[in-house]
């Protein structure tokens, strides 16, 4: 029998245990940031006229289970995760925390937070532990939200990962989410929306198949193609302001090939340089205003072109050993920050790209700034399209000094310039290149 000094001093470690244990836990959430969280997206659903479809096994399933979903707008997680049973940590690029408002909601709601476009290996253990405290993470395979409604292509490892963490796999479809709220467009469009819920795989089942199988089967279920969708169904687009912004995804005339040479309005956009023309109609499909020839009725035509035709021109440049700008954003405003901190304006510059180098060209008398493509780590637009560059560990930042500036272009500028590099291991996986 235990005499009293010894049951106070196994007490007292049982109590240390199960507090350490408390305050141990991965990503911990808030209880009134995710009642909150739901409050707010249980009114946006139903203001939105969003709707579920969701089997019995999905809606019974109980935690851990991995959710792997296709990305198309910036409340995709949100959306995902409120119709589900149970709570779900998300995992978001690092670069979404850095505003101070955001970040501070996302790290109450257990975000889980992963370096963009480089391998983190963190993130893994990160993503293994949330999961063996019996909780379940919500990935994007595609890595980033798309442009055009069709899915990117998905990086063949996320198969490995699915049999490490050998859980059950739920995978909504969001359909209709790119004519509601297109990653290009700063507002929300009304129209329907219905994310669609599947059981991929069973507890058990992962370990019967190969990573190939897994990755087949991933792919084919998570893929959407919402211009092929919307020819079906035909949903009405109430919206005002249908082209604004989209030149954020559209940077390349068809008729005269100019880069960045689109203006919108409204429900419209034309070319700058040929004066080329475009109205989106009620259905989200292009049609001409002068009635002329017709490129593309979509924008996922017209994007998949524009972004081969940027390659090959990129390569004819390496090519031809030609030295003059292959193209620049002019007065973009410049931040930088040296450390994973808050970035610090600094001046308006011009940005241009060479087939050897990117210029930093101040205004100013200040020394300008060369960027090599051996030190450059990443290069990509992020939200409301900023132009975010890794280079030394350093981050830059550039917003364009008009509206409409496109970021896109540098990211696959630069990768063909990569691939003509050999430098491989920093593509983009959702860039086609031969």
């Amino acid at each position: 029998m235990l005499h009293n000094t010894q049951c106070e001093y196994f007490l007292v470690i049982l109590l240390f245990s199960i507090f350490k244990m408390k305050n141990d836990s991965y990503y911990p959430t808030k209880k009134y940031i995710r009642f909150l969280t739901w409050l707010v997206f249980a009114l946006f659903t139903k203001v939105f006229r969003i709707k579920k479809n969701m089997p019995k096994e999905v809606r019974n399933l109980k935690p851990p289970y991995l959710v792997l979903g296709n990305h198309v707008g910036y409340w995709d997680p949100f959306i995902t995760g409120h119709f589900l049973s149970h709570f779900t940590h998300f995992v978001s690029s690092d670069t979404t925390m850095r505003s101070p408002i955001i970040r501070f909601f996302l790290t109450r709601l257990g975000t889980i937070p992963i370096k963009k476009n480089i391998r983190d290996t963190k993130v893994i253990r990160d993503i293994i532990s949330v999961i063996r405290q019996g909780e379940n993470v919500g990935i994007f395979p595609e890595a980033l939200r798309n442009w055009s409604g069709s899915s990117f292509k998905m990086d063949p490892s996320i198969a490995k990962l699915i049999k490490l963490l050998n859980v059950p796999v739920v995978v909504p479809v969001l359909k209709g989410m790119n004519l509601f709220n297109p990653r290009w467009s700063t507002k929300l469009r009304y129209t329907k929306v219905e994310v669609k819920y599947y059981l991929l795989f069973n507890l058990g089942e992962l370990q019967k198949l190969s990573n190939e199988e897994v990755f087949i089967r991933l792919e084919k279920t998570l893929s959407h193609d919402e211009v092929a969708y919307q020819r079906v169904t035909m949903n009405k687009i109430y919206s005002k302001h249908k082209a604004e912004h989209i030149t954020h995804a559209l940077y390349v005339c068809p008729n005269c090939q100019a880069i960045d040479s689109f203006h919108a309005k409204g429900n419209s956009f034309k070319c700058s340089c040929c004066q080329y023309d475009i109205h989106i109609d009620s259905y989200g499909f292009f049609e001409r205003i002068s009635k002329e020839k017709l490129f593309f009725d979509n924008i996922r035509d017209w994007y998949f072109w524009e972004e081969k035709w940027l390659l090959d021109y990129v390569k004819e440049k390496l090519d031809s050993k030609d030295s003059t700008v292959i193209f620049e954003d002019r007065n973009s405003y410049f931040y930088h920050s040296s450390t994973a901190g808050k970035l610090e304006y600094v001046a308006r510059v011009n940005l241009k790209l060479f087939r050897d180098r990117i210029l930093i060209e101040y205004l100013s008398d200040k020394e300008n700034i060369l960027l090599n493509f051996d030190d450059l780590q990443t290069i990509n637009p992020q939200i409301n399209d900023r132009l975010e560059i890794y280079y030394n560990d350093e981050a830059y930042r550039f917003v364009g000094g008009r509206l409409g500036v496109s970021g896109l272009k540098w990211e696959v500028a630069v990768n063909a310039i990569w691939k003509k590099l050999g430098q491989e291991h920093k593509l983009s996986v959702y860039i086609a290149q031969d």
